[in-house]
């Protein structure tokens, strides 16, 4: 079929479909791996949070024992299931990973690894799938980008996270172009997400991955059986996933225009903050101002940071009435950094979202919206009781690809993340990620993220 007549879903089906492991650069496999190293630490400290353990009651009724691995706890569960719950869990601490339309890996690497324990594939095919589906899921915001879905009240990592799990999940099993491009249709008839949990701080949002990898590993389960889905899933007129969701803001003819312009896992990202992404730019900058000014508390009598309006739809709350909530707030990260001089977990502990120095600090900032500003960067600006004034604006935060984390911050994230779920393995598990293109890797790691240490 010529390019010209190939839509949306097919294009991207014929690039998921000639990814080869052996033609892959190398900066393109190192990627995948790091990819699959930070999803597998987020979800193993996901999976001992008192969220994880509501989900984790509610195992047994989703469906029975089965031959996936829930990483970092006993036995076994569908593969749909496993699916759910890792991705779920990989988002409760807020450390995943961005670009990639979202939190891609989050929802990727769980859809590809129960592929792969349904079909006994290896890790090699895993490493594929995850680029394969970093093709599709990122390539979906050249059509509506990030800001445009955002603005409109979409969650990407609920709505490019399921088709992009589809991809990730057809390359590991193997599909053809034609059986992908009914993945992915499928996915796209599927999926959904929504920004509705900030008015209430609810749990939704730490599924949408979760149900991303679900929906992506079943649709592609369904497509390998023959069961098919719209070939114009994106770009039809009425029905199609742009037409619904960005009508008049969409440009689904941009993903074929743009389907050989380079691998699009390299603009990958993972955080060093527990916080949504669109912190991490004023987190930087408080950062640095902390420590330029050598401020104390008691020094800041006012913050000023200028933003934008998706941002402040997206971590412009104040209220602190749950770890999600502290989480996606703009006030509460910058004010914490200021009394603390740290972001990390400790500083979401429930004692510590109590703060009254934290609160009163809260109290000093005024967040200000730009009309012209887009985007998830913001100027921090701080005047002091003395009468200085500091200001900062971080352009490429700490963790972005073009301020990446080095191999070895990478790997003390994980092994800070995966120690008290596997004890000593975890160091082992690092190294066995490091190689899972060998033949037996795959099998190796699952076996330890079987076997987690005992809870204290």
């Amino acid at each position: 079929m010529a390019s010209s007549t190939l839509t949306a879903s097919q294009a991207l089906a014929g690039r998921v479909a000639a990814i080869e492991w052996v033609t892959l650069p190398e900066p393109v496999r190192a990627m995948s791996r790091r990819v699959v190293l930070d999803a597998l630490g987020c979800a193993l400290t996901g999976s001992r949070t008192p969220e994880a353990a509501r989900l984790a009651a509610a195992r047994a009724d989703l469906g029975p024992e089965g031959a996936c691995t829930v990483w970092g706890t006993p036995g076994g569960a569908p593969p749909g299931v496993a699916a759910l719950l890792n991705g779920a869990h990989a988002h409760l601490r807020e450390l995943d990973d961005i670009g990639g339309g979202g939190h891609a890996g989050a929802c990727q690497v769980p859809a590809a690894l129960a592929a792969a324990e349904v079909a006994g594939r290896d890790g090699r095919d895993v490493l594929v799938g995850v680029v394969a589906g970093h093709e599709v899921s990122a390539r979906l915001s050249d059509a509506a980008s990030y800001d445009t879905m955002t603005l409109r009240g979409w969650h990407t990592t609920g709505v490019y996270g399921s088709l992009g799990a589809a991809a990730a999940a057809a390359r590991t099993l193997g599909l053809d172009a034609h059986d992908c491009a009914h993945a992915i249709g499928l996915a796209g008839s599927f999926t959904g997400g929504t920004w509705a949990f900030m008015a209430d701080g609810a749990m939704s949002k730490r599924v949408h991955p979760g149900r991303s990898a679900e929906i992506g590993l079943t649709a592609a389960l369904l497509a390998r059986r023959g069961v098919t889905g719209p070939a114009q899933v994106l770009d039809a007129p009425w029905g199609g996933l742009y037409a619904a969701c960005a009508p008049g803001e969409s440009d689904p003819g941009a993903i074929v225009r743009n389907i050989d312009d380079g691998y699009r896992i390299l603009r990958k990202g993972f955080k060093p903050y527990p916080v949504c992404w669109g912190i991490n730019s004023s987190a930087d900058a408080a950062l640095a101002l902390r420590e330029k000014g050598n401020l104390a508390p008691d020094d800041v009598a006012r913050v000023r940071i200028t933003i934008s309006e998706m941002s402040r739809r997206m971590i412009g709350g104040t209220r602190i009435a749950s770890v999600l909530d502290a989480q996606m707030s703009l006030t509460y990260a910058v004010a914490a950094i200021l009394v603390r001089g740290h972001l990390d977990l400790r500083d979401f502990e429930d004692a510590a979202l109590a703060d009254p120095a934290v609160h009163a600090m809260m109290a000093r900032i005024d967040l200000v919206v730009d009309p012209a500003a887009h985007g998830e960067r913001q100027t921090v600006e701080i005047e002091t009781r003395d009468g200085r004034r500091l200001h900062a604006r971080v352009e490429d935060p700490r963790g972005h690809w073009d301020n990446p984390l080095t191999d070895a911050e990478l790997r003390a994230k994980f092994l800070g993340l995966a120690g008290p779920a596997l004890g000593p393995d975890a160091a082992r598990a690092a190294d066995l990620v490091g190689e899972l293109e060998r033949p037996g890797a795959l099998a190796a790691l699952l076996a330890l993220l079987r076997a987690p240490a005992p809870r204290g």
